[in-house]
């Protein structure tokens, strides 16, 4: 158990890197903001196909362990293509690599966990919330030393090699215990009834989710550079430091709530809606170092109670033999495809309007979640797929 939260620690701390400076890599470089949403949305595109292709990869090998591994080292192989790229091409080649394999990882980190807990949101929020303090602790390491320097994209891709040499050695430390493989004959009845691995409320949630998550991307691809252009506060990893050291005792709160107090995930994704929709207001209205910071720490609700109400949510509504492309659904369709949908319309918008319109208009697509979850609340409050 130790070497998974080791694991679960220094996975993030290539996140801490790649979250808040891809964008500015990409505007070292020189391109535009359009440029740079368009960018955004390859990356996210890729991010999207990685863990269907590999998520669905390891239900059908069980070869978690493996897979881990070869997408830690690609995603390395990605990142020092990004670090040396001045050409076009190459800089979406690298893209590509890169967002494909690093993606990849937190849904199987995710199912490792899930699975190893059996669905226990308590126990699975703990290791997730060290996870975050991995993330807090690098973002404010590198905001203390100054490091990386956002002017050269060999500093922050250096960085970011480090995390993943950092997070490669512990997963070679785990006993591989791989997942009994199908059977290939068997009887059509049979296959009748395990065909339905996901019940209604699955494709519905992962909609919800996805609004959430539309409303969250304008501050994931564009408030690294709003904070640098337009507010002049060079604090990047300071920032993300406090947003990810909020959503700490949130997550372990959820965790609780969730398996202690019978909350259902449903609430949760309530709550995050109205936080996102707060939060975006904030820093759309109060254009200052106040004003973000109170942001960011909005992010305890807005993403600490939300993570561990999606996985849980996944959890119960896909059965466990095909839980780790459902944790790969959730994080393509549910998080990536929002992701590329906003990248790239943020960049319109900002390019256009500002940053202020932005994230103002960003407010309706949370608007849209918590409606949503208000909507189809009695189904989404239906008995788990695994408890029918």
């Amino acid at each position: 158990m130790f070497e998974l939260y080791i694991s679960f620690f220094f996975v993030y701390s290539i996140f801490a890197v790649v979250n808040p400076f891809l964008q500015v890599m990409l505007r070292n470089v020189g391109y535009s903001y359009e440029a740079v949403g368009i960018l955004l949305s390859v990356f996210e595109v890729a991010g999207i196909v990685g863990p269907l292709v590999i998520g669905r990869k390891v239900d059908k090998t069980g070869r978690m362990k493996d897979a881990i591994l070869i997408s830690t080292g690609f995603s390395a192989l990605g990142i020092i293509l990004l670090m040396q790229s001045t050409h076009l091409w190459l800089t979406v080649v690298a893209l590509m690599i890169s967002a494909f394999f690093l993606r990849s990882l937190l849904p199987l980190l995710d199912t490792v966990a899930t699975n190893r807990f059996n669905g226990d949101a308590q126990k699975y929020s703990l290791l997730r919330a060290f996870g975050t303090f991995g993330f807090v602790f690098f973002s404010l390491v590198f905001a203390v030393i100054k490091q990386p320097n956002q002017g050269s994209n060999l500093s922050i891709g250096t960085y970011a090699l480090m995390g993943c040499l950092l997070f490669f050695f512990p997963v070679l430390t785990w006993k591989e215990v791989k997942q009994p493989k199908k059977q290939k004959t068997i009887q059509k009845t049979v296959v009748a009834k395990t065909a339905n691995w996901y019940d209604v409320a699955f494709v519905v949630g992962l909609i919800i989710i996805a609004f959430n998550r539309l409303s969250m991307s304008a501050i994931t691809s564009f408030l690294s550079l709003y904070l640098v252009e337009e507010l002049h506060i060079d604090a990047i990893s300071l920032m993300n430091g406090i947003g990810a050291g909020s959503e700490f005792f949130a997550m372990i709160l959820a965790g609780y709530l969730i398996q202690k107090k019978g909350v259902l995930p449903v609430t949760l994704l309530l709550i995050s809606g109205i936080g996102m929709i707060v939060r975006l207001l904030v820093i759309a209205l109060v254009p200052s170092f106040q004003g973000v910071l109170i942001a960011q720490m909005l992010h305890s609700v807005g993403f600490g109670f939300f993570h561990p109400a999606a996985i849980q949510f996944v959890a119960r509504r896909v059965k466990r033999s095909h839980r780790t492309i459902g944790m790969s659904l959730y994080i393509s369709i549910g998080t990536g495809l929002p992701a590329v949908l906003g990248s790239s319309l943020g960049g319109v918008i900002a390019e256009s309007y500002g940053y202020r319109t932005l994230f103002l208009s960003f407010t309706g697509f949370a608007v849209v979640s918590v409606v949503m979850c208000l909507m189809f609340w009695k189904l989404m409050t239906t008995p788990a797929i695994e408890e029918v």
